[in-house]
This record gives structure tokens, sequence and C-alpha cells, in this order.
């Protein structure tokens, strides 16, 4: 009764758009009132308990070295040198979107800030080349939802907290399934090339491969220094953390000389606003798991699956829909904060790897950032291009059924996700 109470409170207050973080604080507390077990100081100590993890520290330092990163004129260096190397070929400059957010995403660790850096600067040098501005648009937020599937995901660290499982593990876990997805769109823009982008023209090159190489190099050492840290020993994912700032830092401020005082008082006040945001999510979602455990919910969530199936494959394509339509609803963070604890333990009730499916999670909600109705991405590179959400809409259903076949290989092939951790020696 308890439950189904919770479920009516929880909709009307997404009927009168209350913030999502708002609402799962109100029906966690209400919940917890109605059955007695909590009160307003009890509520207060799990809020705070959610937020009070070694683990998270990483968050705001991924946020804020992403920020820097983007904010030093990075993505221009990185655009300049994937131009140099594949920009000459027919859709080169579509293979450069894709590359330059392949790049981005070792960086960032987010498919938001990707979007609206990238979808800046590829979709005006897009259009002026002659490829359509929809496809532009489209194309970059496709290439931006492996951010928070390659290491620095702020996404797996959030996904981490919950689920006490290795950040580790997890980065490298996202390797290969991230890969695959830019795999998979460069093949869909070489079968498509004569449709999708105009003759080549040859121009002369207005900066030197080395010089170009240079400026990139620095760069591209950043996901080095995380992958190489945590898998050398040396570091831990947060310490990881705390190294890329510095590391961001050196190369805004000393090397590239990109960044002001001005900028930098920016980029700090954001990122102050951005971890705010999120671990307040945290917090109020942190007490709404402690609700569903209380009441059992996750106990009944698999005995609801074991009485619908006992076969793994199709609990795993009930999940996948289920996501999927979630994804193109509710945020990513919360979306992850409220429906895995449900869904991780079904999930090990049927022998599936909780890595393999912490990938598939993610994976699945990435997809969501591009779909409408509430897709954040599609929202941000409108905003950012001032195209029309419904033609990139159009432009983006062709690269939809690529995105869902790299999903259906990563549900069904595991090695692509634990093979990675498993050489690393972060999982047995």
């Amino acid at each position: 009764m308890t439950v189904l109470f919770v479920i009516v409170l929880f909709g009307i207050l997404l009927a009168v758009e209350t913030p999502i973080a708002f609402a799962v604080g109100i029906i966690a507390f209400a919940g917890l009132m109605i059955t007695g077990i909590g009160n307003e100081a009890v509520s207060a100590q799990r809020v705070f308990a959610g937020m009070n993890s070694y683990g998270l520290l990483a968050l705001p330092l991924f946020i804020l070295a992403g920020n820097l990163l983007v904010a030093g004129g990075i993505i221009r260096r990185l655009v300049d040198f994937v131009d140099l190397l594949v920009g000459r070929v027919r859709a080169g400059l579509a293979y450069v979107n894709l590359l330059a957010n392949l790049m981005m995403a070792g960086l960032s660790g987010s498919a938001t800030a990707d979007t609206a850096a990238l979808g800046s600067v590829m979709t005006p040098m897009m259009k002026q080349r002659g490829y359509s501005p929809d496809f532009a648009a489209a194309l970059t937020i496709s290439g931006a939802i492996v951010a928070p599937i390659l290491p620095p995901s702020i996404i797996m660290v959030i996904y981490a907290i919950p689920t006490k499982l290795s950040i580790g593990a997890l980065f490298f876990a996202g390797i290969l399934p991230g890969l695959l997805i830019v795999l998979l769109l460069a093949i869909y823009v070489a079968l498509s090339a004569k449709r999708i982008s105009p003759p080549v023209v040859v121009a002369e090159r207005q900066r030197s491969f080395v010089k170009a190489t240079l400026d990139a190099i620095p760069v591209l050492l950043a996901p080095v220094i995380i992958v190489g840290g945590v898998r050398g020993g040396v570091v831990t994912a947060t310490e990881a953390a705390a190294v890329l700032v510095a590391y961001a830092l050196f190369l805004n401020i000393v090397l590239y000389r990109s960044t002001g005082l001005e900028t930098l008082y920016t980029v700090f006040r954001e990122s102050a606003i951005t971890t705010a945001t999120v671990m307040i999510v945290v917090g109020t979602s942190s007490l709404f798991a402690w609700f569903l455990a209380i009441e059992n919910v996750p106990g009944a969530a698999r005995e609801m699956f074991a009485f619908i199936t006992d076969n793994p494959i199709l609990f795993l394509v009930i999940v996948n829909i289920f996501l999927l339509v979630v994804g193109s609803f509710v945020d990513t963070v919360p979306a992850i904060l409220i429906f895995v604890p449900i869904l991780q333990p079904a999930a090990i009730s049927y022998g599936i790897d909780p890595i393999h499916f912490a990938i598939v999670v993610i994976v699945n909600l990435m997809v969501g950032l591009n779909t409408p109705p509430v897709g954040t991405n599609l929202f941000v590179i409108s905003s950012v291009t001032g195209r029309p959400i419904g033609g990139i809409v159009r432009a983006l259903l062709p690269l939809y059924i690529v995105k869902l076949l790299a999903l259906v290989t990563i549900t069904y092939v595991p090695f692509l996700s634990l093979w990675l951790p498993r050489a690393a020696g972060l999982l047995p």
C-alpha cells in the first residue's frame, strides 16, 4: 500500500514539474513517515550518508578537469590534428567528428559537455564544407554518448556508489564497448559517404602536420594518465581525478597559456554548481534507495522477473526496453540512482556479471540522451546550433539503428565488457 502511494505521489510531483532531485526526496521521506520507520533526523542522516563517500570525491574533480580542458581551447587543437589526419578523404569531416568525440571522451567524461563543446565547433565547420547541418548535429550527439562509457566517466563514478563496484573496473569495462560504438558509426559513415558528404575539395593546409601533432600530443596524454595510473596501481580512480585536474591546469596556464583568471573563476564556479546539483540528486536518491530496501522492493522485483521468465537473455531484453524508455524521460544520474538498486540484484540472480550489467545500463541511458521527448543532448545541440529538434531527430533515425546494434552486441557479448578489467587484474 505504501509503495502504491509513493508511485501516485511521484506521478503527481512529476506532473507539476517538480525537479527530479526534490521529487525523489519528497516521496522517500513521505514513504518513511507513513511506515513509521523514519523521521526528519533519520532522513537527514541518510541523505548525508549517501553523499559521504570517498569514491564521490572523484566526481567534482572529474567535472572540474573536464571543464578546464574544454575552456582551454583543447577542442580546436584536437579537431585540427584529426582534420589533418583524415579530413581529406570522402566524408572525412564526419570521421573527424567521430574521432574528436572519441578523444574528448577521454578528457571530459560527460556526454552533455562534449555535445556543447564539439557542437559549437564541428557543426559550423561541417556546414561550411557542404554537409547538412542537421546531420552534423546528429552525428555529434551520437558520437558524444561514448564520453560516459570511456574513462574518465562521471556516470561510472556515480554508478559505483550504490552498487559498491570498483570504479577502476568500470573504467576498463567501458573501453571496448565505447570503441565499438565509434567503429559502427564510422562504418555507417563509410557506407553512406556519397549521400551524406559533398565531393572532396583539396585545399591548402593552413597548419603543418608537425605543428598540429605537437599541439595535440599533450592533450592526448590526459586519458593515458588516467588509464595507465589506475592500471599500474600508481593511483586510485579518485587520485587519478586529482592528477587530471593538476595536469589540466598545467596545460591551460603553463603550456598553452590559454586560460586567464577570469576564465578560471568561471570554470570553478560552474564546476561547483554542477557538482552541487549532482550531489543533491545523489543524497535524495540514497534516501530513496534506503526506503526501497526497507520495503523490499528489490526482492519483489526479483520475484516479478522470476515469474515472468527464468531466461537471462529474455530478462536482458526486458531491461533494455525498459531502460530505453526510462532514458527518454529521465536524466541519467537520477535514472541510475533510482532504478539500479532495483535492477542490479535481479540481474545478479540471473547470473549476469554486475560489471557487464553496469555497462549495459549505461549504454542504454546514453542512447536515451539522444531520444525525444526529454533527451538532454537533443536540447543542448539544438541550443548550440540553432537547428530545430525535429530536423535533428530525422537525421538521427539511421544513427539510432547503429546505436541499437551496438547495444545488442554489448548486451549479449559480455567479453567486450569483462576482458579488459580481467586482463588488468581488476576482476577475478
